[in-house]
């Protein structure tokens, strides 16, 4: 069945937020900015202040320039988080799973509620109406099968500048690849600066002109980065819609007792976090394209580095990624104090283990079938003599190990080595 995708997203969220505690600010250019700040850039602005020219990240005094009569105000964190909570709280009713972006931004996921609510264009409406009755700043929300044609929708109306009142933004399933493709670059989320400015260099413009180019061809000049950007460009997105309790859960960190540079404990750390995370994606069906490892000194630094990840959630993949990053990332030699391992660019997945590790089982016997049956010199139908011992596949090993754990938990299991060390003690 098609998911069924929501993108709630008010126009400048922040500055229609405070002219409703501030009546003057309405029509006016409103630039939100830290004050006093030499080298401030502008955080959030109003629809009359991206009119003007200016842009989110411009700094103040430019911006100034741009356009004299703009009001700059402070940030206000705790009104916006105030006012999100508000908005959150209309559409808790209408979908069972929401995932907040930012202030007033959030994701809800409609799919199989259809006999509930109706057609998911019926609630994108309902939920506009409510919040512009009850909170008085208007909405516009993007309809479609995934987060990224979603927002592309938002993105795209407002790029086109049309008036959305009445109607809400649906994009039909089957059809992301062909809305997509007539819009500018500029309409894609999430589309990395870096890789913004080589399209640009190459005169790409428009998202089909990516979509045309050969997954190889985007892979040679963007490494990894090339099969997601074609995949996106088609408006393919398996990306789920997560709780903020689901993402905590994809994080993992521990401050140690006793600050230390020491390997032989630091090691076996990143291997229990990691353990631990790999339970969590396996048992949401999930899988994470990219492990984040962030280090806390004993001096109140912190250093961090990214890694990718194979589309594989076993704990042995997980664990080499984590060391792999912790050699990248630990430059100093301050102790450590603490380690946060995090699970990004998540993804729902419908596979088996198996299917990820590219058929080990048949490469070990050469590609020839299996057979338990056997002549009296114990050879199967293919005249070969099967091994004492059959290859255990690290997926049904790893399955095995996660039925461990949930039943006896993480102590029902001691590793060989500890094992080792235990009965190499002297009994009483």
């Amino acid at each position: 069945m098609p998911r069924t995708i929501l993108f709630v997203d008010p126009p400048a969220f922040c500055t229609t937020v405070e002219s409703l505690v501030a009546p003057d600010l309405r029509t006016r250019p409103v630039a939100v900015a830290p004050p006093g700040a030499e080298r401030a850039v502008v955080l959030a602005l109003s629809t009359e202040a991206r009119r003007a020219g200016i842009a989110k990240g411009m700094v103040v005094r430019q911006a100034l320039k741009q356009c004299p009569d703009l009001v700059i105000i402070p940030p206000n964190p705790r009104l916006y988080a105030r006012a999100s909570r508000a908005l959150h709280e209309i559409l808790r009713a209408y979908a069972p799973v929401i995932e907040p972006r930012g202030y007033g931004h959030a994701f809800l996921d409609l799919t199989g509620t259809g006999r509930l609510f109706g057609p998911p264009q019926d609630v994108a409406m309902r939920v506009r109406r409510e919040v512009r009755e009850r909170l008085r700043f208007p909405l516009s929300v993007g309809v479609a099968a995934n987060k990224l044609v979603s927002q592309a929708a938002v993105r795209a109306d407002r790029w086109a500048e049309e008036s959305t009142d009445e109607d809400a933004l649906v994009v039909p399933f089957g059809i992301e690849a062909g809305f997509l493709a007539p819009k500018p670059l500029i309409v894609m989320p999430d589309l990395h600066p870096r890789i913004r400015s080589r399209l640009d260099d190459y005169q790409l413009d428009l998202i089909g002109e990516v979509a045309a180019i050969p997954e190889s061809a985007l892979c040679t000049v963007f490494g990894n980065a090339g099969s997601t950007l074609r995949a996106r460009a088609l408006g393919i997105d398996p990306r789920p819609v997560l709780p903020p309790e689901r993402l905590a859960e994809l994080t993992a960190s521990h401050i140690l007792a006793t600050d230390t540079n020491n390997l032989d404990v630091l090691h076996p750390l990143l291997r229990m976090l990691t353990e631990r995370l790999g339970r969590r994606l396996r048992r949401g069906n999930l899988v994470a394209r990219r492990l984040r490892l962030e280090i806390g000194y004993a001096d109140h630094t912190e250093s961090a580095r990214t890694v990718p990840l194979s589309p594989s959630p076993l704990d042995a993949d997980l664990w080499d990624a984590a060391r792999r990053a912790f050699s990248l990332t630990n430059a100093k030699r301050i102790a450590v104090r603490g380690v946060t391992l995090r699970m990004e660019k998540v993804e729902e997945t419908s596979g088996q283990l198996e299917l990820w590790e590219g058929g080990q089982a048949d490469r070990r016997t050469g590609g020839r079938a299996r057979s338990d049956v056997q002549d009296e010199g114990g050879r199967d139908m293919t005249g070969n003599k099967p091994s004492a011992r059959p290859p255990v596949r690290p997926s049904a090993l790893q399955r095995a190990l996660d039925r461990i754990h949930t039943r006896y938990g993480v102590r029902g299991m001691t590793r060989g080595s500890q094992l080792a060390a235990l009965t190499a003690r002297p009994q009483p």
